[in-house]
């Protein structure tokens, strides 16, 4: 009878924590399936090109404040190659007091083919006297923007004011209130210019400054022609979510919400680490630039050129190139990148790790695949399914990114055609499809 009651006991309380353990299980499942991610799925529609591939994304470097003279110009040539649409500097009042120290690094941003953006940055205390700071800015923005007739310039107030000068957007020392002593500086010294004016370029996105940023400019009837933000993150959803956080935010005010929105300092780490010498921070540019592309008006990689000292034991710095000038993995990425061009074409199923980006120019097709893996571990084989093409014969060009390049036929018989495509953990290719007549 004691076996028979201890067994009817036990059954009873298997039945009592049934539920609980059915739900520890779910929760266990979620767990790992969200860990596991989303595997690609992708379809792209060859039949349907929409609006003009936006290349200006990844055209952009911002480089920091390694050393007081021109870091640019023995590096002409090389960037020359990025095809840069825009080169940002900051330091540009404590680094050079004299405009004059400034303009070779002017000339040599010009020199490779891109425009200035010019951080406006730093001065001790500008509050302690407004009348100095607005004299500094007003003969900076002449000599350029007037004098010198550059059209176009972007000019940035401050850089990163959370961090350097303790600024706040609601308290003293007030950065709206920088801002508009800036705009006003800028508008006396360039009157009737073309220019671009903007900020915040706070160290991170922070929703608080961006709404303050917009009403203040708004109250005050102030010009504002561009947002602006540094982001540093492994993780390219940080900068969907960014970005969805600035659309809840604009549609509060509909006046800007054609504003351009650009991301002056990024890349993988805030500090230097091995990423910005290897493949995986090359893999993690291209990725992000695919989740970004349509969504934000530039990225400016951060930075050009290492330091003339290591920045740590792990890397010698965030460059594209070393101090003495030589490429690394992130500089190939942006030259990989650069061979897209004509109009983006419709995609659809990317997963957590592989994502795509698909243009057509004339009659060939491009399409950039890309798997990123933080962890370095993911390899994956997903379907690639091409819809809308015509059927027919085509040359099929692969190339990897920093690997081979190879061709085949491929015979079409509809307008669906399928395979499936295996990528290596943190790599990327690029195929080119080109109808043979």
């Amino acid at each position: 009878m004691s076996v028979k009651r201890k067994s009817t006991s036990s059954l009873l309380v298997l039945l009592i924590l049934l539920p609980f353990l059915l739900f520890a299980l779910k929760k266990i499942w979620d767990l790992r399936g969200k860990a596991t991610g989303t595997l690609a799925d992708i379809t792209i529609d060859m039949g349907s090109p929409q609006s003009t591939l936006n290349t200006s994304l990844w055209r952009n470097l911002s480089q920091g404040g390694e050393e007081s003279v021109d870091m640019i110009a023995p590096a002409v040539k090389q960037l020359r190659l990025l095809q840069p649409e825009f080169i940002r500097i900051d330091h540009v009042f404590d680094y050079y007091p004299n405009l004059d120290q400034l303009d070779p690094m002017i000339k040599s941003i010009l020199a490779t083919g891109a425009k200035p953006l010019i951080s406006l940055s730093y001065m001790e205390k500008p509050d302690s006297d407004w009348n100095i700071w607005q004299s500094k800015v007003t003969a900076l923005v002449k000599r350029y923007s007037v004098d010198q007739k550059i059209n176009g310039i972007y000019y940035e107030v401050w850089n990163e004011p959370d961090l350097f000068g303790g600024w706040h957007y609601n308290n003293d020392p007030n950065y709206l209130t920088l801002y508009a002593k800036t705009a006003q500086a800028v508008a006396t010294g360039a009157p009737g210019s073309n220019y671009k004016l903007g900020g915040p370029a706070t160290t991170a996105y922070y929703n608080n400054w961006i709404k303050a940023l917009f009403k203040f400019t708004s109250d005050q009837h102030l010009r504002l022609d561009f947002v602006s933000w540094h982001k540093y993150s492994l993780n390219p959803t940080d900068y969907d979510r960014e970005f969805d956080d600035l659309n809840s935010i604009l549609s509060e005010y509909p006046q800007y919400f054609n504003i351009e929105r650009l991301i002056t300092e990024f890349g993988p780490n805030s500090e230097p680490s091995a990423w910005y010498d290897n493949q995986l921070g090359a893999i993690h540019l291209m990725s992000v630039s695919t989740h970004l592309t349509g969504k934000i008006h530039r990225l400016f990689t951060f930075e050009p050129i290492d330091g003339p000292t290591p920045r740590s034991s792990v890397s010698p710095g965030w460059g594209l190139l070393t101090h003495d000038l030589k490429p690394k993995p992130r500089f190939f990425a942006l030259q990989f990148l650069n061979q897209l061009g004509g109009t983006q074409l419709p995609t659809n199923g990317d997963g957590s790790w592989v994502t795509s980006l698909a243009t057509k120019i004339n009659d060939k097709y491009q399409l950039l695949l890309v798997n990123y893996d933080p962890q370095n571990s993911h390899a994956e084989t997903f379907p690639l399914n091409l819809i809308n093409l015509p059927a027919g014969q085509y040359n099929f060009k692969t190339t990897q990114f920093l690997g081979t390049t190879s061709n085949r036929t491929v015979t079409t018989t509809s307008t669906r055609y399928s395979e499936n495509i295996y990528l290596e953990p943190n790599s990327a290719i690029l195929i080119e499809i080109t109808p043979i007549r």
